[in-house]
């Protein structure tokens, strides 16, 4: 774990070599010590936290992963959705060889309106940027 001069910490996941050494880190958000994305992934029932951690640990190991579960981009955004079930978005970014998962969304409808996409995206620039600083400090 590292923290910033900010209130935003990125929290490694570990990746276990199960389908190959891991190509890609993978982190998770700490905004003011609380983290939506893992809250929200410890309620879940254990298993869909399997279900979970293994496309994570795919797309962290497996060149060019794909799953009708996952989407590398959204619309016209720079970041993706693990969608493990209807219903259910835990959002990413992809930073170098980094992922870093940094929001979740349980939405009631099919589709999220275009106006919930560009807050994620503001999100994702705060931590983007501030990933930037992160991974800096780290060399």
């Amino acid at each position: 774990m590292s923290s910033l001069k900010s209130n935003i910490k990125f929290n490694e996941i570990t990746i276990k070599a199960i389908y190959g050494n891991p190509k890609y880190k993978v982190y998770f958000v700490v905004e003011n010590n609380k983290s939506k994305v893992i809250s929200t992934f410890n309620n879940l029932p254990n298993k869909m936290k399997v279900f979970i951690k293994d496309l994570i640990t795919k797309m962290a190991t497996v060149n060019e992963f794909v799953s009708p579960h996952i989407k590398y981009s959204i619309k016209h955004y720079n970041y993706g959705e693990i969608r493990p079930m209807p219903h259910r978005f835990f959002f990413f970014q992809k930073c170098g060889n980094n992922y870093i998962f940094f929001d979740y969304i349980l939405k009631k409808v099919d589709s999220l309106p275009d106006s919930i996409y560009k807050s994620i995206n503001k999100k994702k620039k705060v931590y983007e940027k501030e990933f930037q600083r992160y991974s800096e400090g780290l060399q």
